[in-house]
């Protein structure tokens, strides 16, 4: 009986660790392509953006309003209960740290929120300071 149970415990363990890793290589190929953000809110005052991302491959590229690109890596953490991207600066003359933004990818919408720095985000909202930027799929 015992054994039996540590088998169970080890399957369960082992089929855990193939969904997770489902989910991020799902997301990972259901990130790609380009994303034009429509609005942004921070403790519930929202404004109209106009901000692109594009992500290809490990990389993504953020195009602010005024046309600068900014280029970082990135990596998706899938695992726990908020699902995150980690990005850093692929700017070399930058000694960045790697920032965690949270996100919900749903089709053809993606969210993505900011906390204040040096902080994580805690939840999918703008509350307690963090921006919540919500995106489209920009068509091909």
């Amino acid at each position: 009986m015992k054994v039996s149970l540590i088998l169970l415990v080890i399957v369960c363990a082992l089929s855990c660790g193939v969904v997770n890793n489902s989910a991020k290589s799902t997301d990972q190929a259901n990130i790609q392509g380009t994303w034009l953000a429509q609005s942004e809110s921070q403790n519930g005052i929202k404004k109209n953006v106009t901000y692109l991302y594009v992500f290809k491959g490990d990389k993504v590229t953020f195009t602010d309003e005024t046309g600068k690109e900014m280029k970082y890596s990135f990596k998706l953490e899938t695992t726990g209960n908020l699902r995150l991207i980690t990005i850093q600066s692929e700017d070399t003359l930058v000694n960045s740290t790697p920032v965690s933004v949270a996100y919900e990818l749903d089709g053809d919408s993606l969210k993505i929120v900011v906390a204040p720095p040096g902080l994580r985000p805690t939840e999918i909202s703008d509350k307690n300071n963090q921006e919540l930027i919500i995106c489209k799929r920009k068509d091909s």
